[in-house]
C-alpha cells in the first residue's frame, strides 16, 4: 500500500514539474485518497500465487505460445466467417477446472483475447462465454477452451492432481 503511495506521488512530481508546496500537498492527498480507495475497492493479491507463478515460468511460456497460436488461427477463421457471411454467435456453459483466482482471470481475459470468444461470466465452476461460429456446424469453443486452460493447470494446481 505504502508503494503505491510513493510511486503516485512520484509521478505527480514529476509530471507537475514543481516543487510548490501547495502543489505537493495535493498530490499526497490525491495519492492518499487514490491509495485508500484501492485498497478498500481490490482484493489484495497474495504473493505466493505469484511465486508459484515465477517457479513454473517454462509453463508460463509455453502458454503465451499457445495462446498467440490460438489467436492467430482464430483471427483467420473469424475473418473468413465474416467475410463469407456465415457467422452466428451462441453462448455457451463451460465447467471450468482452474480453482486459482489469478489463473481464472488470466484464463477469462485469454479466452476474451482470442477472436470470435468473448468472456461473459464466471459463475461457480461455470464459465459462459459469448462465441461466434460458422452457421449450421459445430465449432471449436471447447477446443479454445480446453487448450487453454490445459496449459494453466500444472502452472495453478500448486501440485494437486489436475486429471477430472
Amino acid at each position: 500500500m505504502s508503494t503505491l503511495f510513493l510511486l503516485l506521488v512520484f509521478v505527480w512530481i514529476a509530471l507537475t514539474q514543481s516543487t510548490n508546496i501547495i502543489s505537493i500537498s495535493i498530490g499526497v492527498v490525491g495519492a492518499a485518497g487514490i491509495t485508500l480507495l484501492q485498497h478498500h475497492l481490490f482484493p489484495s493479491i497474495h504473493i505466493p500465487s505469484f511465486t508459484r507463478l515465477l517457479g513454473r515460468l517454462h509453463l508460463l511460456v509455453l502458454f503465451v505460445f499457445v495462446l498467440s497460436w490460438r489467436f492467430a488461427s482464430s483471427t483467420l477463421y473469424t475473418c473468413g466467417l465474416i467475410l463469407s457471411g456465415r457467422e452466428e454467435g451462441r453462448i455457451v456453459a463451460l465447467p471450468m477446472r482452474v480453482e486459482d483466482p489469478i489463473g481464472q482471470f488470466i484464463l477469462l481475459n485469454s479466452i476474451t483475447f482470442t477472436p470470435s470468444t468473448i468472456s461473459l461470466l464466471l459463475e461457480d465452476d461455470m464459465l459462459y462465454v459469448h462465441w461466434l461460429r460458422a452457421r449450421g456446424h459445430k465449432g471449436d469453443w471447447r477446443a479454445i477452451k480446453e487448450s487453454l486452460e490445459q496449459r494453466l493447470l500444472p502452472i495453478f494446481s500448486g501440485g494437486k492432481n489436475v486429471d477430472r
